[in-house]
């Protein structure tokens, strides 16, 4: 056990008096009879995790996933948005098509690829964690499906509170089934 006493000098007025007083057993003398050190009860030794034992800690793991990356056709590319100027001209030449929370406007583009755009209010969706499901929600869909759309834009508004945000996609499948 390490004791420790402060003693200041008397004699003195500055601090330069204060020692400090260990005693026998301080850090510098451990006894050679003590066992092995211990790891902390919250901190996991070497040996704690045998998934672990052997390997590089900073290798990396695998990751639940896809095998590897999409190829370029299947993703959603930034050239597939649509832009402000785009969005006005589907909103001036079309009429929605509507099925439960969701409209569709699709308007041609000329293109080879298909456009997407998406207006998910706040006003429905309060919290910005269901606004952007939503939105990924809906982009899934189209990255599935933008062969099927090839050469058109399409402007996908939420129109009201869906009941189950995982019925969103649903409601635009419906809208795209009668095209097949």
């Amino acid at each position: 056990m390490i004791t420790l006493a402060l003693t200041a000098s008397p004699m003195t007025s500055s601090n330069t008096g204060f020692f400090v007083n260990l005693g026998k057993n301080n850090e510098a003398h451990f006894p050679a009879v003590c066992g092995p050190s211990q790891a902390h009860a919250r901190f996991s030794g070497p040996d704690a995790q045998p998934w672990r034992q052997g390997s590089d800690p900073r290798a990396a793991r695998k990751r639940a996933g896809p095998a590897g990356r999409l190829i370029r056709a299947a993703r959603y590319r930034r050239a597939q948005r649509l832009g402000s100027d785009a969005i006005a001209q589907v909103l001036a030449t079309t009429r929605p098509r509507r099925a439960g929370a969701v409209s569709v406007q699709v308007r041609s583009n000329g293109l080879d690829f298909s456009r997407l755009g998406l207006v998910v209010p706040k006003r429905l969706l309060p919290r910005a964690v269901d606004r952007n499901r939503v939105r990924r929600l809906l982009r899934e869909w189209f990255r599935r499906n933008q062969k099927r759309l090839a050469g058109k834009d399409l402007l996908v508004r939420l129109g009201a509170r869906p009941t189950d945000i995982g019925s969103v996609s649903g409601d635009i499948e419906r809208l795209f089934a009668a095209e097949r």
